[in-house]
């Protein structure tokens, strides 16, 4: 049976619950970020050594290209890890930042996949969004597009489709809990909304020039710092969702 918008915002809340009992769960986005840190740092060395070479600007586009797909690919591998942790979280078990790991590496060949899929229609609604009559309709798809695909990474994770699978699966599930999906969602986006703004308003103010006491720069970096916290931990929530929700509309066993 289809669960309310009531049942999804309770869901939610349960979800907190599980990732407030397995702090570890934080593990997964923490290294991520490190990780995209130092590719990003290498490609934008390539891209400077590009530049001082004088090489022609048609060159660029591979190298881009390819530095947007490593990104993504490693978004998308912690992402999995992450899931299979969380739903072994979910199921009462524990499988740990390595076993998540382990999980993730089993499932390259997906992974890859869904990270040129993804990329693809992200930069095509990007190009749509360049256009100004165009912006709001790309970014109604980009909601849309996020909302109907919540449910690829725990799919990859859990019962190790491939990326296409998953992608149509995903696409059924969403269709058919749809009211849970919205109720938990925008349940975690109103606890975020006031957070978000005050952390939107402390970097704005940051970079703004206008703050010439070392002290109160300190200060408002402190804040912004745990601005990234909240937004890791909103992140990770969301993504315990998605393996709960999924979860409960899983009748068969687990294959991660």
């Amino acid at each position: 049976m289809a669960m309310s918008v009531t049942s999804g915002a309770r869901l939610m809340r349960t979800s907190f619950d599980v990732v407030r009992g397995d702090f570890g769960l934080l593990a997964f986005p923490l290294v991520s970020t490190v990780c995209l840190a130092v590719v990003a740092s290498f490609w934008i060395l390539q891209g400077a050594y590009l530049h001082t070479a004088g090489t022609a600007a048609i060159l660029y586009v591979p190298l881009v290209a390819v530095a947007l797909y490593s990104l993504s690919a490693i978004g998308i591998f912690f992402n999995v890890a992450l899931a299979a942790a969380a739903a072994a979280a979910v199921d009462g078990r524990e499988r740990g930042f390595r076993g998540g790991i382990d999980v993730a590496l089993g499932r390259i060949g997906a992974i890859a996949g869904w990270a040129a899929y993804s990329l693809t229609v992200s930069v095509a609604l990007g190009f749509l969004e360049s256009f100004k009559l165009m912006r709001w309709v790309g970014k109604a798809a980009e909601v849309a597009w996020s909302f109907a695909t919540i449910f690829v990474v725990p799919l990859i994770a859990i019962e190790g489709l491939d990326a296409s699978t998953a992608r149509a699966r995903s696409f059924q599930l969403a269709r058919e809990n749809w009211q849970a999906e919205s109720g938990g969602l925008v349940t975690l986006r109103l606890v975020w909304l006031v957070p978000g703004l005050l952390f939107y308003l402390d970097g704005k103010l940051l970079f703004s020039g206008n703050v010439h006491s070392n002290a109160a720069r300190a200060f408002l970096g402190l804040v912004l710092l745990c601005g990234f916290g909240f937004a890791v931990i909103v992140g990770v929530v969301r993504q315990v969702f998605a393996v709960s929700l999924f979860r409960l509309n899983d009748k068969s066993p687990a294959a991660a």
